[in-house]
């Protein structure tokens, strides 16, 4: 017995190493992730998983998680092992809500890799402190609608789309309190959810970590720092909707975080767009993380990361009138 229970904790220790190794998926390189090595289910977390169409006619898949406490949840491996052992999933849970109040909800979305799998961790530490979180799929990442996808390509324009789409969604559900939206994304995430708040006027705040400023400043910097590698810009994305020419028009909060050996959005994206920022806003180099991985902002300062981020939501989308 005692033989079984070592082997297991080694098993969990290993389950773990590979959840940090999937944070380190090729960055700036599109590589979704098809099905679910896990969802919120298998750490006992109550959701409800959606569906909903774009209007060029594809279906994407979402998980919207209401506020909740930590009762009945696995709170020390939720996001950290994947796939979850039978012997470690929590008993189901039927879907209910903390009371019948309107919540604010941030939409956390995906990068360029991977799915809204390993947005469970991140989702934790806001769906516990009060808040709805919301995440869904590109077309072609996870279950949504197949789409072609070439690597090289940084992104498509079709994903404002998706988000478009996402955004309209959460505002339907009647856990929604529709003046307190919140949007946050990582490296491409970062600029897609930078484009939504200057093309839309119904998000609160943002908060971005590892924020390009533009296209053709940024590859030239994946040249230098993967020369193997052929990146080329998404065709037909709106040029006022790029940080670099739409930051002047953001005057929500804004929270930008940045690595301070980031090699790929360096620090120097950071400072031009900030600059430029209309709205409340906080600046954030994080001492010695890198662009992303098990060496980006998150997990090099945890967990002040997320407390920081907590901390900003709490004073701008929490206490929003």
């Amino acid at each position: 017995m005692i033989q079984r229970r070592m082997i297991f904790h080694l098993n969990c220790r290993i389950l773990i190493l590979l959840v940090l190794i999937s944070f380190c998926l090729p960055l700036y390189a599109l590589k979704p992730e098809k099905g679910y090595k896990a969802i919120p289910s298998d750490y006992g977390v109550i959701y409800r998983e959606v569906e909903f169409q774009t209007s060029d006619g594809l279906k994407l898949k979402g998980w919207f998680i209401p506020a909740q406490d930590t009762t009945g949840i696995a709170n020390s491996i939720i996001g950290r092992i994947l796939p979850v052992p039978e012997e470690l999933k929590p008993a189901p849970r039927e879907y209910h809500t903390l009371d019948d109040s309107k919540r604010p909800t941030i939409i956390i979305c995906d990068g360029d890799a991977g799915n809204m799998t390993q947005f469970i961790f991140y989702a934790y530490h806001f769906f516990i402190r009060g808040y709805n979180i919301f995440l869904f799929d590109w077309r072609g990442f996870g279950m949504s609608s197949e789409w072609h996808t070439d690597p090289d390509r940084l992104c498509y324009t079709e994903f404002l789309i998706d988000y478009d789409t996402a955004i309209d969604f959460v505002k339907q559900q009647p856990e929604v309190d529709t003046t307190r939206i919140g949007v946050m994304g990582f490296s491409t995430g970062a600029y897609l959810s930078f484009a939504i708040i200057a093309k839309r006027k119904d998000i609160s705040v943002y908060v971005g970590r590892a924020l390009m400023s533009s296209f053709d400043e940024i590859l030239p910097v994946l040249k230098k720092s993967m020369p193997e590698r052929n990146f080329v810009a998404p065709e037909g994305y709106p040029e006022d909707l790029l940080p670099i020419n739409a930051a002047e028009k953001i005057d929500i909060p804004a929270f930008l975080i940045v690595g301070e050996k980031d090699n790929r959005t360096p620090v120097w994206m950071f400072e031009k767009i900030s600059v430029k920022l209309k709205g409340p806003k906080e600046l954030w180099v994080v001492p010695d993380a890198e662009h992303g991985g098990i060496k980006g902002p998150e997990f090099i300062n945890y967990p002040e990361f997320f407390d920081r981020v907590l901390l900003f939501f709490d004073k701008y989308l929490r206490n929003h009138e």
